[in-house]
């Protein structure tokens, strides 16, 4: 998921012109840049922290005793 939502979020930026493929590739520059290193990295962050809270309970969940998984 976290693949595929990069591969979108890319071709979106792509999409609306915000990087092109000629120099200096990003449209807005430093700016874009500076978006890059907050938001995306915090929209990273949170949904590998998400993934890692979901592996956590559903291993929780498989190390049951076997009369307490119905």
């Amino acid at each position: 998921m976290l693949w595929g939502g990069s591969a979108l979020l890319a071709f979106e930026h792509v999409w609306h012109g915000e990087i092109v493929p000629w120099a200096p590739f990003l449209t807005n520059g430093l700016s874009a840049v500076r978006e890059i290193a907050t938001t995306g990295v915090t929209m990273a962050v949170a949904v590998t922290a998400v993934w890692a809270g979901i592996v956590a309970v559903t291993n929780s969940i498989a190390k049951r005793p076997a009369e307490l998984q119905r």
